[in-house]
């Protein structure tokens, strides 16, 4: 009753920081991600059965299984971890199924059926998704190319929910941000404190 109540707010919830909060609540395991769409569907039946890293991307409107009737008796009946390693872009209208690990750095290009484990460093599209595109660059040099723009976190001072501001910036106009005295209100508990600098984390 309480998760699916928890997935309610985690698909519709107006803030993409509460919808993450809600899904944790549920017992999905999520990562700093970089977005997380509205309208997400992930299966909370079994709980810890879906990972999702850090800096992922969520466009939106996507389905996460992580268990399925109509595969029983064919894939340890149906109930199958699933897992989004970290700098994953996962496009809109994604479906995928039980079993799949889509590795760091892949692209899921909108509308696709990921059936199998997509390589890392990849974009993938199709029903069933599959790899048309490698990167050469090493992991590090494709995330920067992947993601220029990216959040700044920061921890609540008062409960410790870690959640990111409305900040967006590169590596390099990080390092010329001033960043002194910003309030920012926590989605869980709602205390507004201020950040400088120091408070920060930024992924990319």
């Amino acid at each position: 009753m309480f998760e699916k109540l928890r997935r309610f707010f985690g698909m519709y919830a107006p803030s993409d920081a509460v919808r993450v909060a809600m899904y944790r609540k549920a017992g999905i395991r999520i990562g700093r991600v970089a977005e997380f769409g509205s309208n997400i569907w992930i299966d909370i039946n079994f709980k810890n059965f879906v990972t999702i890293g850090d800096n992922v991307i969520l466009a939106g409107y996507n389905h996460i299984l992580s268990h399925s009737f109509l595969m029983a008796g064919i894939k340890d009946e149906g109930f199958q971890p699933v897992v989004i390693e970290k700098g994953a872009r996962i496009g809109s209208d994604v479906m995928i199924l039980p079993g799949v690990t889509i590795g760091e750095n892949s692209v899921i290009g909108a509308g696709a059926v990921v059936a199998k484990d997509i390589p890392p460093n990849c974009v993938a599209v199709g029903i069933p998704a599959k790899p048309i595109k490698y990167f050469e660059k090493s992991s590090e040099e494709t995330q920067e190319t992947l993601t220029p723009i990216s959040k700044l976190y920061v921890k609540c001072k008062t409960c410790g929910e870690e959640f990111w501001s409305a900040i967006r910036c590169n590596k390099k106009q990080f390092k010329d941000l001033e960043l002194l005295g910003n309030h920012h209100p926590c989605p869980i508990c709602g205390h507004n404190d201020r950040y400088n600098k120091e408070d920060y984390y930024f992924l990319a």
